[in-house]
């Protein structure tokens, strides 16, 4: 992507008009400081896409290879890693270079798997960077350069992108094998290897890798054209066997002479329209069983495709939730906005008030240490505010309960385990409200078990106060029959700081839910630790008027 006010306005309107929330910048540059200690191409770029577009974009870093004869260069590459993750990397990007391109002092061509990279692929793991990955290109760019060539329309306008020369270039199974091996050698670094696995041509390949290597994952930049050419049943089925390990992207681009719809030549640019098109081709393909239809990209094969018909429960994994759980270290803070009321009531667990369905929802999916969404137990909570209290309401589907019986009232259960556990040891709604702007180590905690036993604590890290009493209430309605359990709980504002909020207050807070039975410790902004309790994970509690 180029960057510019304009450029990145009008990424957005095509983002906008096609239903995308969040853009991954993969290009934003290295993190080397300017000659004269200006700030590096990642910070310039990072600081005018955030500035002009808050929470629209996330940027990985890309490596300077400059030094790379130099002896300690692998120790360059580790500390290019940290200061890219100091300065808010979410992630790392290789594109084709390795293997084609990059040539070290004496002009060979540095290869995917060299040892050098060794310790830069695990500090990426080390500090939870994943990895998009580009090795080699289309099968048929390393083949005869004729017209014969079934990608000839693209490789005539790109010269540069073709690899048969024998002489120059590795064959292109060789690239493959390399990145094989880089994966293995790194298990507890994520790869998500780009254009569908760099290899579309080969799904029993892509396939036999994904199985081999659970740190693997692929997107389907800019390969919808070849996967489609595929037995459209086969791809349903593959894509429904590893629906927890594909991810969406296209290979947009937004540059000074034209716009990049997966791939392009020497054809006039395409319009803004024309983006929009595309990308409702991409939705088409995914979501529809149309047969032998023309792709979004004629230039990449003058073939048809079939469309993968996957349901909605595998769309939304590849749309939203893999992505949630490979960049939720990165995501923006999610915002729970509290809606006022003039109205004061008492909990009675009933839910279908006016009140409740005029708060927006935020949903609370996603297992807290690793950022894995569970959609079958998610639980919706909302949130709304007067003058003298904090409301909030949880709806919680369940398939089996767990709780203490009888529920303990004339005391706080806190205790080391077994028959003494604490009430968070069986299944429980939480709440941890920040309002210190000071001390982020400052909260209250709430919270309410199925049976409407309750427990409140003051925390200052590392230290917590089970003594201290909010006077906060709460009611409880358990619904058998459609297996679901909902709370409303109340709490005083003069309970959670000296300061009353107004309209437009922004406090911390996250939100947790304990469903023993599904093994699910679910978080609303995940910790991804293995503690509720790491306030750098909150998200944001912001009072509406």
């Amino acid at each position: 992507m180029d960057y510019s006010p304009e450029l990145l306005a009008r990424a957005i309107r095509v983002m906008d008009d096609s239903g995308v929330g969040l853009g991954v910048d993969l290009t934003p540059g290295t993190v080397t400081p300017g000659t004269n200690g200006e700030p590096s191409e990642f910070e310039r770029n990072k600081k005018m896409e955030d500035t002009l577009f808050p929470g629209r974009w996330l940027q990985y870093m890309n490596l300077d290879f400059k030094n790379w004869d130099q002896p300690d260069f692998a120790q360059q590459a580790v500390k290019q890693v940290e200061e890219g993750h100091r300065l808010g990397a979410a992630g790392y990007k290789e594109w084709k270079r390795f293997g084609l391109y990059l040539h070290d002092g004496q002009g060979q061509l540095i290869k995917i798997d060299d040892p050098k990279l060794d310790p830069m692929w695990e500090r990426l793991g080390q500090l939870q960077m994943p990895v998009s990955i580009h090795v080699g290109d289309p099968k048929a760019f390393f083949e005869a350069y004729t017209p014969d060539n079934e990608r000839w329309e693209e490789l005539k306008d790109h010269r540069a992108w073709w690899f048969g020369d024998t002489n120059k270039y590795p064959p292109w199974k060789n690239l493959l094998t390399a990145l094989s091996r880089v994966i293995g050698r790194h298990p507890k670094t994520t790869f998500v290897c780009v254009h569908f696995g760099n290899n579309a041509e080969e799904l029993e390949w892509v396939d036999q890798q994904l199985a081999h290597h659970p740190n693997m994952m692929v997107d389907l930049a800019a390969r919808i054209p070849e996967i489609g050419r595929h037995d459209p049943q086969k791809v349903h089925d593959f894509f429904v066997k590893y629906q927890d390990r594909i991810v969406f992207a296209t290979d947009f681009q937004s540059l000074q002479r034209l716009m990049i719809l997966g791939s392009s030549g020497n054809e006039a640019p395409p319009s803004e329209a024309d983006a929009e098109v595309f990308f409702r081709k991409e939705w088409r393909w995914l979501e529809t069983w149309d047969k032998d239809w023309a792709h979004m990209t004629p230039i990449q094969g003058n073939w048809t495709i079939s469309s993968i018909g996957l349901p909605a429960s595998v769309l939304r994994k590849i749309y939203f939730d893999n992505a949630r759980r490979l960049l939720a270290r990165s995501l923006p803070a999610p915002v729970l906005r509290a809606r006022r009321t003039t109205r004061d009531f008492m909990p009675n667990g009933d839910l279908t008030k006016t009140i409740w369905q005029t708060a927006a929802p935020v949903h609370v999916e996603a297992i807290s240490d690793d950022g894995a969404i569970r959609a079958d137990v998610s639980t919706t909570v909302r949130c709304v505010w007067s003058s003298n209290f904090l409301y909030l309401a949880y709806r919680c589907p369940f398939t089996q309960l767990s709780v203490f019986d009888p529920p303990q009232t004339e005391k706080k259960r806190v205790g080391p385990g077994g028959e003494h556990a604490s009430l968070w040891d069986r299944d429980v709604v939480e709440a941890f409200i920040g309002s210190d702007a000071q001390n982020i180590r400052h909260y209250t905690e709430f919270e309410v078990a199925p049976s409407n036993e309750r427990l409140d604590l003051s925390v200052n890290l590392p230290d917590r106060d089970f003594a201290w009493e909010s006077h906060f209430l709460s009611a409880v309605k358990v619904n058998q029959k459609e297996n679901v359990w909902d709370c409303e709980i109340r709490i005083p504002l003069s309970a959670l700081g000296e300061a009353r909020p107004a309209g437009g207050t922004k406090w911390r807070i996250n939100l947790y839910r304990c469903d023993i039975a599904n093994k699910a410790s679910l978080a609303w902004n995940p910790c991804l630790t293995q503690t509720f309790h790491t306030p750098e994970r909150f998200g944001v509690l912001e009072f509406a008027e």
